[in-house]
């Protein structure tokens, strides 16, 4: 039995799996659970997935159930762009993609604790950061006689 367990941990890693939290699978369910009035629905249960599938499995699925809703959704506009379903359809886009969002945030978060060594200084803003304004935020113009005048004001110039 230990035999087994070692050898499903070893595929996950070999395979890129077990990097996910238990924290962004939980808020990734969460997406792909919508509340109605017969109660809960689930769109995907991703712990079901993950039974019998490595993480990266998971998300590819995600993100091929993503395009096919996507292609259902063109379609359904072509059709009728007043059709409830096309409300239904870019609902369940939506929470598909936050969902996978979520769990590529979860492996990132892996990898970042992994990978991270001597990075404080990484979340610090540099100067060149600052999109190459370093301006006080004003501009003079040396031609202006420094009056604020209210828009469409005729004003007076000297020839």
């Amino acid at each position: 039995m230990q035999e087994l367990l070692v050898q499903e941990e070893l595929r996950r890693v070999v395979y890129g799996g077990g990097g996910m939290t238990k924290e962004s699978i939980i808020e990734a369910q969460g997406y792909l659970r919508v509340k109605t009035e017969y109660g809960c629905k689930r769109i995907i249960d991703i712990n079901s997935l993950l039974e019998s599938h490595n993480d990266g499995e998971v998300i590819k699925f995600l993100k091929d159930y993503l395009r096919e809703k996507e292609k259902t959704l063109k379609n359904m506009i072509l059709i009728d762009k007043t059709h409830p379903k096309v409300d239904q359809i870019v609902a369940a886009m939506f929470r598909i993609s936050m969902a996978i969002k979520s769990l590529e945030e979860g492996e990132g978060v892996i990898k970042l604790e992994r990978s991270q060594q001597g990075t404080e200084e990484s979340g610090r803003f540099h100067k060149r950061d600052s999109g190459g304004h370093s301006g006080t935020g004003k501009w003079q113009d040396t031609r202006h006689d420094g009056k604020d005048r209210k828009p469409g004001q005729t004003i007076q110039r000297a020839a």
